[in-house]
């Protein structure tokens, strides 16, 4: 891998995820590179595939910051205004 996977460009999400994903294969015990695909996955609005992500970092290390990224992310899954969905 060319690209230091804390050097990941959120920006850049597609490249950015086929990089973390190789690293991933390579490094399945590497719980940063989930918590870090987890974070494009939600910039990419993939929120379950996200969840899937840092529930899996959270897995490999309880102390992750994954289990702050799983909380934000059902905090805004939760949000509902009914009344700007239907106005």
């Amino acid at each position: 891998m060319t690209q230091k996977i804390t050097d990941i460009n959120i920006c850049d999400c597609e490249n950015s995820l086929l990089h973390i994903s190789e690293h991933i294969i390579q490094n399945p015990a590497d719980d940063n590179a989930y918590y870090l695909r987890g974070n494009i996955y939600r910039k990419m609005e993939l929120f379950g595939d996200a969840l899937n992500d840092y529930y899996k970092a959270l897995e490999l290390n309880p102390q992750s910051e994954a289990a702050v990224a799983i909380e934000i992310l059902n905090e805004i899954l939760a949000f509902r205004n009914t009344d700007l969905l239907n106005p």
